[in-house]
């Protein structure tokens, strides 16, 4: 059910994005610091914005999914200390004191 709501939403968006270029096939120029300007399509520039949010998301997540995996792999060492120790006390005979 998750995949068939994931295809209509998916199908959905790409419909609404192809109507949009046809619709917005103006040359647009767009001007950039230094005198830098780019004359493109509209719909080729909104592509070139939405991808470069997508890299900007991408590196500022980055510096934190770094640290998750560094603290999984710390946690992980400290499971395998932690289950051979247990499995160490389980080894070792039971005294009766009395």
């Amino acid at each position: 059910m998750k995949k068939i709501v994931y295809g209509i939403i998916t199908v959905i968006v790409l419909f609404l994005g192809i109507t949009v270029t046809f619709q917005n096939q103006h040359v647009v120029d767009f001007n950039y610091y230094f005198g830098l300007h780019w004359k493109q399509p509209l719909a080729w520039i909104l592509l070139l914005t939405f991808f470069a949010g997508i890299v900007a998301g991408f590196l500022g997540s980055l510096k934190m999914v770094v640290r998750l995996q560094r603290q999984l792999v710390r946690a992980r060492k400290e499971l395998r200390r932690v289950e051979q120790e247990v499995s160490n006390l389980r080894a070792l005979p039971i005294k009766d004191v009395v």
